[in-house]
């Protein structure tokens, strides 16, 4: 069968799974306007230079859940597929597949839950050959959940990971991680039509990568370059996070994230930070509008040596973009199951003052959900 011919047939099976309750369908199609579809940095001066292009994207999810063995289990499968029109971006054509499983059960009266989690996602070019964003990530914890209901828990997870970056495998990595997340009602009115609440998440990777770390060195005076040693490359994934959540007649989030790697690979390293803020409303018209802004700010404790590479993308998805950014999102229900919506998003990267990162990005679909 024809790797091409995948997520049509994907995605139709999608659908004829969700017939059966307790499933939940959720499908998506549109076009958008990409102004950098490949994503480059351009320099002043010359180099690598934009291509705007149109592209249409097809996605659908699936979600179950049930009981099962004394607890309570969610199987979420998804897949989403995007096609550039231009013959010069033929990677950016992709397709992922996701898939995630988690299984809760309470200890009798005590306010303890444990549980299991497992993670899989894995995309591909769909016109053949390596893509700009394919890779393939694998992963499971164990779960456990100190406190009950959605006012006041605590949920530590451990467990490992196994990622493979289809185009260069020097970027493949396994190992161990670790994370918790603390989530608090601060506060909430006696008819609970208003609420203040508070995230707090804090994560650890080890990564071990199947490359060579690299050494610094200098052929002349300010012009760095690198070696490679003996030395397997490894680097310590630290993130912490804080949001605050209000919802009333707006729900508006405010957060902080702090990304740290430690990396024996020189010019490696990362310190990132990103500060978030978003609203949503409901607008005239029956609309229902939300605006997100993203101040992000890197910094490369050894030097810039590569301008771009894989391991500061997250890979959740296609669309992940570590840039600050506004984006607009609009939606308005057209029946029951029905609803369009439209997104509008520029992206800029303010961190490096030799290159300049310029995205801007407007979609139109329909939404099907049941």
């Amino acid at each position: 069968m024809c790797r091409a011919a995948l997520p049509a047939i994907g995605l139709l099976g999608l659908v004829s799974v969700a017939d059966a309750e307790p499933w939940s369908l959720t499908m998506e199609s549109g076009a958008e306007a990409d102004t950098n579809v490949e994503r480059v940095e351009t320099v002043d001066g010359g180099g690598v230079q934009r291509i705007a292009a149109p592209a249409a994207r097809a996605g659908a999810r699936i979600d179950h859940h049930d009981y099962l063995l004394g607890g309570s289990y969610l199987v979420r499968l998804s897949g989403l597929a995007r096609m550039v029109a231009s013959a010069d971006t033929r990677p950016e054509n992709v397709m992922l597949y996701a898939g995630e499983a988690r299984w809760l059960r309470s200890l009798g009266s005590r306010p303890i839950t444990l549980g299991i989690h497992a993670i899989a996602a894995d995309s591909f070019a769909i016109t053949g050959g390596t893509g700009a964003r394919t890779f393939r990530n694998l992963g499971g914890d164990a779960l456990l959940v100190l406190g009950r209901g959605d006012d006041h828990h605590l949920t530590l997870g451990v467990g490992g990971r196994d990622f493979r970056y289809k185009p260069d495998h020097d970027f493949d990595w396994r190992g161990p991680v670790a994370d918790a997340r603390l989530d608090i009602l601060l506060w909430q009115t006696s008819g609970k039509t208003e609420s203040l609440e508070l995230a707090a998440t804090a994560a650890f990777e080890a990564r071990s990568y199947r490359s060579m770390a690299l050494a610094g060195c200098a052929k002349l005076p300010g012009d760095l370059c690198t070696m490679t040693t003996a030395l397997r490359r490894s680097d310590r994934y630290q993130r912490a996070s804080a949001e605050l959540s209000w919802t009333g007649h707006i729900v508006a989030t405010g957060g902080y994230q702090l990304t740290v790697i430690d990396s024996n690979s020189f010019g490696q390293s990362l310190i990132r930070q990103r500060i978030t803020a978003s609203a949503t409303m409901e607008l005239p018209g029956k609309l229902f509008g939300t605006a997100t802004v993203t101040l992000q700010v890197d910094q490369y404790p050894d030097g810039i040596l590569i301008e771009k590479d894989a391991q500061h993308q997250e890979f959740t998805n296609l669309e992940d973009e570590n840039r600050s950014s506004l984006q607009i999102h609009l939606a308005r229900e057209l029946s029951t199951a029905w609803a369009l919506e439209a997104r509008g998003a520029v992206w800029r990267d303010f961190a490096n003052p030799d290159t300049t990162f310029r995205r801007e990005l407007i979609y139109l679909g329909v939404i099907y959900s049941r």
